[in-house]
């Protein structure tokens, strides 16, 4: 991967003070098809001070084609922040690596409130 980082990587930003969320436990998983479409664990990673995880595949790591699924303990996070009555206790994205395209970067945002959250496909 150009410029050492891992290939997929994500972001945090808790939208309801405008900062990272910092802290936060991300689990990437793979979906195995010949294992009854069980999800295969593939990585774990903390959000740093920025609110990001970019260290979560070594840079060397190569990517295969199928589908992806990231998953955001937001529960922990809004309870080490104090926040009860949330309404998100975890935030699943789930993304495909389409075949021809694994050498490609993968950037997951998620900008997080109490009560709501949104996604897209970052750089």
């Amino acid at each position: 991967m150009a410029g050492g980082r891992s290939p997929i990587t994500c972001h945090v930003l808790d939208s309801s003070c405008g900062k990272p969320g910092n802290n936060v436990p991300v689990k990437l998983e793979m979906l195995n098809p010949a294992a009854n479409n069980a999800w295969a664990s593939v990585a774990y990673g903390l959000t740093d001070s920025d609110g990001r995880v970019g260290t979560l595949l070594d840079p060397s790591h190569q990517l295969v084609a199928g589908i992806y699924r990231m998953t955001f303990q937001t529960a922990e996070y809004w309870a080490a922040k104090g926040v009860t009555g949330f309404f998100y206790p975890y935030v699943q994205i789930i993304f495909e690596v389409a075949p021809g395209a694994e050498k490609q970067h993968y950037h997951i945002p998620l900008l997080l409130s109490p009560y709501s959250y949104t996604t897209y496909r970052g750089s």
